[in-house]
């Protein structure tokens, strides 16, 4: 079963394609994902995650000076 997500909530854009996400439902477990399937592109959870894919789909613009990042190699 397939829900939209009202337009009054504030949720990200896909990263990878730039199309909303909607709600899926799977047994015990609440799906944010792209209804692009070649996307692959889903946040699951036991409740509905709206801010983990938030913060999955976050692009570089939206990201302030003052976070500080994780030096690697």
């Amino acid at each position: 079963m397939t829900f939209e997500i009202q337009p009054n909530i504030k949720c990200e854009n896909c990263i990878k394609c730039g199309t909303r996400p909607h709600i899926e439902q799977s047994k015990k477990y609440w799906i944010v994902a792209c209804p692009n399937k070649k996307c692959n592109n889903f946040v699951k959870d036991e409740m509905v995650n709206i801010e983990g894919w938030n913060r999955l789909n976050k692009s570089n613009a939206n990201i302030t000076p003052n976070q500080n990042f994780k030096k690697t190699a």
